[in-house]
C-alpha cells in the first residue's frame, strides 16, 4: 500500500506525531474555585470563576490600553523603507509556511490514521 519507508521517515513521522499529540494537550488546574486552562506550551487558555466575565472585560481593557504604546514604541521602526520591506516579505512568506505546516500536518493525520486502522486497533469506518 506505501512504499517502504526509511528510518528518518519513520523519525519524521513519529515527531510529526508527537508534535500533533502535543498541540491537543491541555492542563487543567482548580484551587479555590478557580479554574485554569493552559495548552502544551503554558499558554493561559482559559479562566473560570464567578467573575469570569469581569476578569476578561479587565484583560480586553487592559490589552487595548497597550495597544497605542506598542504602536508608539514601533513607529520609527515600522516608518522605515527596510523594514517594511522586510515585513512584507516576511509575512507573506509565514502565510506560506503555514499552509505547507497545515498541509503535512493533513498527510501525517491522514496516514495516521491509515497506519492506525491496519493494525487493527480499530474497526475502520464502514463510510
Amino acid at each position: 500500500m506505501f512504499p517502504p519507508r526509511n528510518d528518518s521517515d519513520e523519525l519524521g513521522l513519529k515527531v510529526q506525531r508527537a508534535q500533533h499529540a502535543l498541540e491537543q494537550i491541555r492542563g487543567v488546574g482548580v484551587a479555590q474555585g478557580v479554574r485554569v486552562i493552559v495548552d502544551a506550551e503554558d499558554r493561559l487558555l482559559s479562566v473560570t470563576v464567578n467573575e469570569e466575565a469581569v476578569i476578561m472585560a479587565a484583560y480586553h481593557a487592559a490589552v487595548e490600553d497597550k495597544r497605542p504604546k506598542v504602536d508608539e514604541a514601533l513607529r520609527e521602526l515600522r516608518a522605515d523603507t527596510t523594514f517594511e520591506a522586510i515585513s512584507t516579505y516576511t509575512n507573506g512568506n509565514s502565510a506560506h509556511l503555514e499552509a505547507e505546516r497545515v498541509e503535512r500536518q493533513r498527510k501525517v493525520d491522514e496516514e495516521f490514521d491509515d497506519d492506525y486502522y491496519e493494525r487493527g486497533s480499530i474497526k475502520a469506518p464502514d463510510w
